[in-house]
């Protein structure tokens, strides 16, 4: 079983992008597609209490928009266009499609393997064919690849029903991620 704090650690590799209105007050949707956003998104979320710290770095609006949060509105995750076309299944509503590509892992800091949840299924599949070439091609072409959800996996972390829940790690689309660090710095 993982603590909230251990599963919000974990979830704090996913950028999400929301809007902020003139009085610095945030919509109700968090995308993770920042081109998907960019006509009205402003900011990366990086609100959540508890989740970071605000520092000389971080932008006046997303302080003042932490300053705004309400712990009873209820925000809704949108999954990029790719991601939803891609996920051949049925979502409850702010849920996302996650995608596992078998025989894949990444080497975590403490040397121990990482399997890795990625929120689009081309930054799956294109780690797939590295690890594939590196290897001498000796895996087959084409990768394996299932689907699971956000909403599915946190809750396996929070019961503790899921085998090897502690090397899970959430993957997000590589241009997002710039991009989100891009607009932190």
């Amino acid at each position: 079983m993982h603590s909230e704090a251990k599963i919000q650690e974990k979830l704090s590799n996913i950028p999400v992008f929301y809007m902020v209105d003139d009085a610095n007050g945030i919509g109700d949707s968090f995308y993770l597609s920042y081109n998907q956003a960019k006509n009205e998104v402003m900011y990366p979320l990086i609100l959540k209490k508890g989740n970071t710290k605000a520092n000389n770095k971080t932008p006046v609006e997303i302080n003042s928009a932490r300053q705004n949060v309400d712990d009873s509105t209820s925000y809704k995750l949108v999954a990029s266009k790719a991601a939803l076309s891609e996920g051949d299944m049925t979502l409850k509503e702010g849920d996302i499609p996650l995608f596992v590509v078998e025989k894949l892992a990444f080497a975590g800091n403490d040397g121990k393997p990482q399997v890795p949840l990625f929120t689009e299924k081309g930054d799956g599949v294109v780690s797939y064919a590295r690890l594939r070439e590196s290897g001498g091609n000796k895996l087959p072409e084409t990768p394996s690849i299932r689907t699971t959800t956000l909403l599915d996996v946190i809750e396996s972390m929070e019961m503790g029903t899921r085998p090897g829940v502690g090397q899970l790690e959430f993957y997000a689309n590589v241009d997002d991620v710039i991009k989100a660090d891009e607009m932190t710095q």
